[in-house]
């Protein structure tokens, strides 16, 4: 049994004394450290760094798959060569087309001034009384006799009097008196005057003249002279005049008002007014400075709806379009005159003209058949070919397509009349 070693694990020439200050401390279960200032921790999700790569790549194969699976297609726009058409006609309205009556009753009222003048002047009166202190014997006074005042204001008797015969009341002589009513010669209020004396001044240098005389107790009265204007028979027709072109006019334009110019037609010859009532608040004569005239007037009017025109003038340059053309509805131009008017009838006789616009009909798939499978030069060459073709406008979708699709159901032709 061989023999066994024993060997130290530190040989001894290097064996040294530890020391116990050199010995290994132990650490102290719980210590207290010094914060330190943290750094943001980036932590990189590494899958998400796929996400962008695969979808870029979706879209390169999305891309891809379309360009082969999506069918290009193609849209061409046409404008044809037009040319005028112009036909002449004659349109009954009331026949062709319908007509309708319109009516309108409207009142006009204006003040005028009265241009007369009236005198309104006129003469004082008053009595007096007259003595007779010359003879027993009755005086008779003609008609108009002059009786001059005191203050020389000249009256006169309207009439023949009488005046009574002096009397005797022993030696004394009584005048025989009577009263009578003067009138002044003159117009105004200066003959209004007092209790006066009056002399006769026919009697002047006679004996009578101081024997007959005459004396008022009251006033005379009554005397003016003045202006005021009145109506006169010139005026009334004038005023009715003038306002009758007013009315009548006034109602012509209510009426017309009344009709939009959008749905109807109304021709001056088809329209006209009469006066169905005259009322002035004045007669002739009135003393009045202004005065009032009313009159009533009636419009009538024998109108047609707008659209029946257009509808007839379509219809008609349509039945005259040649054969192989097609007409441009939206270009249709009417120009119209009234050739004959009857109101009464309700008929109006319209001269037409209506012009429009027309093409040659387009043969869409011989369009379709010229473009199919080219590229937009090439298009453009096989549609110069079409006479009827004024110019066109080609569009491919998709954006990357770059000719026509083959098939022509993928050709779309759309006709532009603008």
């Amino acid at each position: 049994m061989p023999s066994k070693r024993v060997f130290d694990i530190i040989p001894p020439k290097d064996r040294k004394e530890i020391a116990p200050s050199a010995r290994p401390q132990k650490k102290p279960i719980f210590s207290v450290k010094p914060a330190l200032p943290s750094k943001p921790v980036v932590r990189i999700n590494k899958k998400a760094l796929w996400w962008p790569v695969l979808t870029i790549l979706a879209l390169i194969c999305l891309v891809g798959a379309s360009y082969f699976l999506i069918k290009p297609k193609a849209e061409i726009a046409i404008w044809p060569k037009k040319s005028p058409l112009i036909v002449k006609t004659q349109v009954l309205v009331g026949k062709d087309i319908a007509g309708e009556t319109k009516t309108q009753e409207c009142s006009s009222s204006r003040e005028f001034t009265a241009t007369g003048i009236k005198s309104l002047s006129t003469k004082a009166s008053g009595t007096i009384r007259v003595y007779n202190a010359y003879t027993t014997t009755p005086q008779t006074l003609v008609a108009n006799t002059r009786f001059v005042s005191d203050n020389g204001k000249l009256f006169r008797t309207p009439q023949k009097i009488i005046i009574p015969g002096a009397h005797y009341e022993g030696s004394k002589l009584i005048p025989g008196e009577l009263d009578i009513v003067v009138e002044a010669g003159e117009t105004g209020e200066e003959y209004n005057i007092g209790p006066s004396t009056f002399s006769l001044p026919a009697l002047a240098g006679t004996s009578r003249y101081t024997a007959f005389y005459a004396k008022s107790s009251s006033s005379m009265v009554n005397g003016s002279k003045k202006q005021t204007t009145q109506v006169t028979e010139g005026d009334l027709a004038s005023a009715r005049a003038s306002l009758v072109d007013i009315a009548s006019d006034n109602c012509r334009k209510t009426l017309q008002s009344l009709l939009s110019p959008e749905e109807y037609i109304i021709n001056e010859e088809a329209l006209r007014s009469e006066i169905v009532e005259i009322n002035p608040l004045a007669k002739t004569g009135q003393e009045v400075d202004k005065f009032t005239f009313n009159i009533k007037a009636k419009a009538t009017a024998l109108v047609f709806k707008k659209s029946d025109l257009e509808d007839f003038a379509k219809t008609y340059i349509a039945s005259k379009v040649p054969e192989g053309k097609q007409l441009d509805n939206g270009s249709v131009a009417i120009n119209y005159l009234p050739k004959d008017v009857d109101l009464t009838k309700g008929k109006i006789v319209l001269s037409v003209d209506i012009s429009a616009e027309i093409y040659q009909t387009i043969d869409e798939n011989s369009i379709k058949e010229a473009a199919r499978s080219q590229r937009p030069e090439e298009v453009t060459v096989s549609l110069k070919r079409f006479p009827e073709i004024d110019k066109f406008q080609l569009r491919l979708w998709p954006f990357w397509a770059n000719k026509s699709p083959f098939e022509i159901e993928g050709i779309a032709v759309k006709l532009r009349l603008d």
